[in-house]
């Protein structure tokens, strides 16, 4: 289906992973993406030879590649590629999509039409559904606001015994009130870029995506998640992407021993500076943290996978790197 306006897709790929990035771009000129912007985030020979082709395929005239030397993360990648978006004065939209979220048929005109029904603001950014992670899911049961509520640690808040629990979302329109995105599936005027900053390049991996959207409401916008326009992941994260039989049986992700000690370090890192400017009392923020670590992280574990707590030295490990990211997050 032909899009009413012109949508520029803006991602990221690493590694050997062009077999998924095709797929990706396949489906978003499918559903009307007009052009697309691909940020090779240092990438060996043998993919860059791929990505050359893909282009090739495509034409040039659809799909350009910013190359980077090397991998800078998913923070430096859709830095670069934002960047090089902003200067797209002929483009209209931008659909942030990962390099392994598949857009499903009607997607983008699902974008269009619940924009329109919003308004037709160039304020409102609307999130395309991705059915397979669990916090899109909660939204759309539950209609909590999704969002960096402050003091809570991880939307953990020892607060709601007393100030009336999570907030609601927003409803209309047939959409969601999101107060932040990812980006694998945010669509939004490419004006936003003249108005905020581009995704924090320090973070490397993990809540840059979060950094950059939540600029968004906070300048006089509004994020809203659309059922209607479905993205599939066809590769699965490191965590919390398994199904619910499997999930009851393992320990927290930060302490399962197939999770990288980097992935672990950056997500409590990222998490806490991300979180840090929310902060109006540190007391209760730093209570959340001790009780999210206990109850969520560590009692879950006990519960669900106990011989984890069994291997000691790695325990050990995973515990002191957990408290350098906390340090780290609190103190820079």
């Amino acid at each position: 289906m032909m899009a009413f306006f012109t949508t520029c897709v803006v991602t990221v790929t690493y590694g050997e992973r062009t077999h998924l990035l095709a797929q990706v771009l396949a489906a978003a000129r499918e559903c009307g993406a007009g052009s697309a912007i691909i940020v090779d985030n240092g990438t060996p020979l043998s993919a860059q030879k791929k990505l050359a082709l893909l282009q090739k395929e495509m034409g040039a005239d659809f799909l350009q590649i910013v190359r980077l030397p090397e991998n800078t993360g998913s923070a430096g990648g859709f830095h670069a590629g934002l960047k090089e978006a902003a200067s797209r004065q002929n483009v209209d939209f931008l659909w942030v999509l990962d390099d392994d979220t598949v857009p499903q048929e009607g997607a983008l005109a699902a974008l269009e039409a619940a924009w329109k029904r919003l308004g037709g603001s160039a304020d409102n950014a609307i999130m395309s559904y991705r059915a397979d992670k669990r916090a899109y899911q909660k939204v759309v049961a539950r209609k909590f606001l999704h969002w960096i509520e402050p003091d809570a640690f991880f939307d953990f808040n020892i607060g709601h015994i007393w100030n009336g629990g999570k907030r609601r979302a927003r409803l209309e329109g047939g959409c969601i009130e999101l107060g932040v995105a990812a980006y694998g599936g945010i669509w939004f005027a490419r004006s936003w870029l003249d108005r905020i900053t581009l995704p924090p390049t320090e973070f490397y991996l993990y809540f840059d995506d979060y950094a950059f959207s939540q600029q968004i409401p906070q300048n006089g916008g509004c994020i809203w998640l659309c059922p209607e326009s479905r993205l599939h992941d066809i590769d699965q994260s490191w965590q919390a992407n398994t199904a619910q039989s499997d999930r009851k049986k393992m320990p927290h992700p930060w302490l399962a021993k197939s999770s990288e000690d980097r992935r672990v370090f950056y997500t409590v890192r990222n998490r806490i500076w991300l979180e840090r400017p929310s902060v109006v009392r540190p007391w209760l923020y730093r209570l959340n943290i001790i009780g999210y670590c206990t109850v969520k992280v560590a009692g879950l574990t006990v519960l669900r996978a106990p011989k984890t707590f069994l291997s000691g030295g790695f325990l050990r490990q995973r515990i002191g790197l957990l408290a350098r990211a906390i340090r780290e997050g609190l103190s820079n």
